[in-house]
Formats: structure tokens, sequence, C-alpha cells
């Protein structure tokens, strides 16, 4: 499909979304702190910069491109899903453990999870990380939108 007419249509399917957000009030999905006008003008910056480098050929409509968008999660969504499951393994552990007399399964388990203790912090200063180099991508003067002096 022609790039500048899927920019067309996911600039269209993106301002029927904020208006239909106006309209409603009403979210269903997290903004990351920012107005629902300005998630979607930053997600409609990096599709039209996506959509120029290539990144969405294989899309058909401005619509896929938007689903697409919608249902990808970014690198630090990924990590912070990997510290919810790896506490809720450690809750799951402590149950087993307190079930359970002292036999080389309990051992085991309290040798993993104290892996993953030393693990959480690890895996929160990474996540914090990528959520700073995300709000810098979206800031830098070389973004159309961007931030910048100039």
């Amino acid at each position: 499909m022609d790039r500048d007419l899927l920019i067309q249509q996911v600039k269209s399917e993106y301002a029927r979304l904020a208006q239909l957000e106006n309209r409603e009030y009403v979210t269903n999905q997290s903004y990351s702190g920012v107005s629902p006008e300005a998630y979607y003008e930053k997600t409609l910056e990096k599709a039209i910069r996506d959509i120029s480098a290539g990144k969405y050929d294989d899309c058909i409509s401005g619509q896929q491109v938007v689903e697409r968008i919608a249902n990808r999660s970014t690198k630090a969504r990924r990590i912070q899903n990997t510290i919810e499951s790896t506490l809720h393994n450690m809750e799951i552990a402590e149950e087993i453990m307190a079930l359970k007399s002292d036999d080389k399964n309990t051992q085991d388990l309290k040798e993993k999870n104290e892996r993953r203790a030393e693990a959480i912090p690890q895996m929160i200063r990474e996540m914090k990380e990528e959520l700073a180099r995300e709000e810098l991508d979206a800031e830098s003067p070389n973004v159309i939108g961007g931030g910048g002096n100039g």
C-alpha cells in the first residue's frame, strides 16, 4: 500500500479515536499520566515515522496499523510484566513452603526465591531506564513534534 495513503488513514483513525475519547470522558486505557489527546498525538507521530521507514509495509489499512500499535507492548511494559510474574511466583513458592515440611523441595523453593529477590532490583532499574529512554525518544528534537529548542 502507498505509504502516504497509509499515513492519511492512520491520521484519520487516531483523530476518530481521540474524538470518541473526548465524547465519552471514560477511558479503559492507561495514558501514562498524559491526556488522551497528547497520547494520540505522540503515538501518531511515532506511527508516521515507522510508516515512512517501511515498518508497516505489510499492512493494508490505517486501521490495521493502529490495531497493531495498540497491541504492541513496550520493552518497559514487558519488564514490568516480568517483575509482576516474578513476584507472583515468589508468593506461590512462599505458600507452598508454608504447607510443606522442611524437605528438599522446600529448600529448592527457598533458594529460587532468594535468587528472584536478588534479581528484582535490577529489573526495576532496567524498567526505569527503559521508561526514561522511551520518554527521551518522544522528546527528541529530531522527532516531529518532539522537544528541543528549535
